[in-house]
């Protein structure tokens, strides 16, 4: 992803100025700055979900995407029933998925007591879980996500920042917003303030 001069503001309040960078030399890119600062509405802007005041960017790559909190997305939806859809909907292959599934199961410790509950119904590090397994069954070239890392336990911060690695020695990238600067800092390659 390539990104040039974006800017966006709301009314006359001005929430960032030209920010500019290129994703295709960066394994992680980290977003940080005070709350308020426009962090999450740079990511909407980034998927195409809002439009910028001005700048421009470019992607062709399949992206994944992490909202910092589930509450809007997918309410009354099972993680079963989630997941079953972006297996059809994105023509996953009966066995890959399983196996994917199975695997990333495994490492967030979401037992098969949580896959029938409604997603709504979840703890926030339940929900943090799910969402970031949805983002991870879709091998996507970039993974966009805001503030990962709230929510879940040791291991599985743990778990996602090895699985991270892992990607990105495959030449996945990531674009991230996180307060966790300790956590995620020794594997960021370069870090957009706002």
């Amino acid at each position: 992803m390539k990104v040039e001069n974006i800017s966006y503001r709301i009314n006359s309040r001005i929430l960032f100025n030209n920010i500019s960078f290129d994703t295709s030399n960066s394994g992680l890119t980290l977003i940080t700055g005070k709350n308020g600062s426009g962090k999450s509405t740079l990511l909407k802007v980034l998927l195409g979900i809002v439009q910028p005041y001005s700048g421009s960017l470019i992607s062709e790559e399949k992206v994944s995407y992490v909202p910092d909190s589930s509450d809007n997305y997918f309410i009354g939806l099972s993680p079963n029933l989630l997941f079953g859809f972006l297996q059809k909907q994105f023509f996953i292959e009966t066995n890959l998925f399983e196996e994917r599934l199975r695997e990333l199961r495994e490492q967030f410790y979401l037992n098969e007591k949580l896959m029938t509950q409604t997603i709504q119904s979840l703890s926030l590090g339940e929900k943090k879980k799910v969402m970031l397994i949805a983002a991870f069954l879709l091998d996507s070239d970039l993974y966009v996500m805001d503030e990962p890392l709230s929510g879940l336990d040791q291991i599985s911060v743990e778990n996602l920042l090895q699985l991270m690695e892992q990607k990105i020695n495959l030449g996945k990238r990531f674009i991230i917003v996180s307060h966790e600067r300790q956590e995620i800092l020794p594997t960021v390659d370069q870090i957009i303030s706002l």
